[in-house]
């Protein structure tokens, strides 16, 4: 018996009986939410003039129908451009919805759009034009005031050849090819404020000090700059001096090469200080021979005893293993310009995991690692247009979600926001979509949070109103 024979006596022996529709559902009628923020931070028409590509084809759907399907694609989950197909073929619903004239199809189009940013100078326009916009339309600066501005890097393993995709720094795949983007954060307000894409045998720090004036020149002084806390692949003179240069205060992990190490065990013993159990802390002042540390600065050095921590951090100081007493401890070291007691230096590193699990959640939730493309290029294009969603889904949750759940991740604000049954229909001649909430407090909180938008900007409703039609 066929498919189709065996379709048709199951539908007509259940008891449910089962049909099909015409009428266009989406199991995303919270994107709705998106549609009115997008407009209120005038998505569309800026996408139009950030994408440095001109499309001349009379077949084109336009870069921002792309460019929508695309983010719509990674908030659905979304890792690799296949997955396009996770927001479904309700096209004509996103049209409506996001004020679109034709929505594509396939994903090959985006691909196409990508492959297009395919040297450096079109790349820099990118990025200085999208940060532009991110910074002037996304970054709520007049709330945020200051913060501050801190530096990571993450490693991304790649599986085929692609441009840049090179062996080096990989502790979880050694010796699989690499890009090894870095990237800088607003750590207190979660924002990401810069990206470069690099190679894989690129340093941790390689070319921080443009990466950090680039930043500097697209803030413009709308934001004072509390200081800046960066790992150990950021340990580097000529940082050093730009942020001494620019008054900002860092807090920067030292490695521990031999001569730290000495430094180290020299600290008298009078001069650790316990700051919890099985944890203690000291400082020094310390120059390197080379000419370019030309004077003493302060080093904050940490102290915990394997037995009494329960998850003990640092590193053993090889130099003295087989000190008996030496190796009870594990150390980390930090260089600071900051004058706060030592305790207080180390907490504030400590606040860095911030930034790692800002980290964590564009690979795990805006596929960071995917969506990869056989040009360099194409592949940090690729790259920026999530962190502008990144940017847009982190000013969501602060400012228009309430506030005790400002800290929820994509993942749990597309389970309880976006993934809701609508329908596209109509009322007269006018398009409705019948948003699929039936308890009277899930329907009044879809109505808060649509007015909250509304609020943040300040201003009457526009284009998309919200009905009683849409909820009845």
């Amino acid at each position: 018996m066929n498919f189709e024979k065996q379709a048709s006596r199951f539908l007509d022996e259940s008891k449910l009986k089962i049909t099909f529709t015409d009428k266009i559902i989406s199991s995303y009628g919270g994107f709705s939410y998106l549609a009115k923020l997008f407009e209120k931070i005038k998505l569309k028409e800026n996408i139009e003039k950030i994408f440095p590509v001109t499309e001349v084809s009379p077949n084109s759907k336009g870069v921002f129908s792309k460019i929508l399907k695309f983010g719509l694609t990674v908030l659905a989950g979304g890792k690799r451009f296949a997955h396009t197909l996770y927001i479904g073929d309700s096209l004509e619903l996103y049209q409506e919805l996001f004020n679109v004239e034709k929505m594509v199809k396939s994903s090959t189009a985006i691909i196409r759009l990508f492959e297009k940013i395919d040297n450096l100078k079109v790349a820099e326009k990118l990025s200085d034009s999208l940060f532009d916009y991110i910074y002037n339309h996304v970054i709520p600066f007049d709330d945020i005031k200051e913060d501050y501005l801190n530096f990571d890097s993450t490693v991304i393993t790649r599986y085929g050849e692609q441009e840049g995709a090179e062996s080096g720094y990989n502790p979880k795949k050694k010796g699989r090819p690499s890009h090894h983007p870095i990237m800088a954060f607003l750590q207190n307000s979660r924002y990401i404020a810069n990206l470069w894409n690099r190679s894989g045998k690129t340093s941790s720090g390689n070319n921080v000090v443009d990466f950090t004036k680039q930043i500097i020149t697209r803030l413009n002084g709308r934001l004072n700059i509390l200081g800046t806390i960066a790992d150990t692949g950021f340990y580097l003179i000529d940082f050093i001096k730009y942020l001494e240069s620019e008054l900002i205060p860092y807090v920067i992990g030292t490695p521990l090469s031999p001569i730290i190490q000495k430094q180290i065990l020299s600290i008298e013993s009078s001069k650790w200080k316990n700051v919890s159990e099985g944890i203690s802390v000291a400082e020094f002042t310390f120059c390197h021979k080379d000419e370019k540390w030309d004077k003493n600065r302060r080093y904050i050095a940490v102290r915990r005893e394997k037995d009494k921590v329960k998850t003990p951090q640092g590193k053993q100081l090889k130099l003295f293993k087989e000190d008996e007493i030496i190796s009870k401890y594990l150390f980390s070291c930090y260089i600071t310009s900051l004058g706060d007691e030592a305790e207080e230096i180390w907490r504030k590193y400590r606040l860095r995991a911030g930034d790692e699990n800002m980290i964590k959640e564009n690979k795990l939730d805006f596929g960071l690692e995917g969506f990869c493309l056989d040009d360099f290029y194409a592949t940090e294009a690729a790259m920026l247009i999530r962190i502008l969603f990144y940017n847009i889904i982190n000013f969501f949750r602060n400012k228009i979600l309430p506030k005790n759940e400002a800290g929820s991740t994509l993942s749990t604000i597309r389970k309880k926001y976006f993934i809701i049954p609508s329908i596209l229909g109509s009322n007269g001649r006018n398009k409705v979509l019948r948003i699929g909430i039936k308890s009277k407090k899930g329907r009044s909180k879809f109505k808060w949070i649509m007015k909250n938008i509304d609020n943040i900007f300040n201003v009457l409703p526009n284009a998309l109103h919200l009905e009683n039609t849409v909820l009845s």
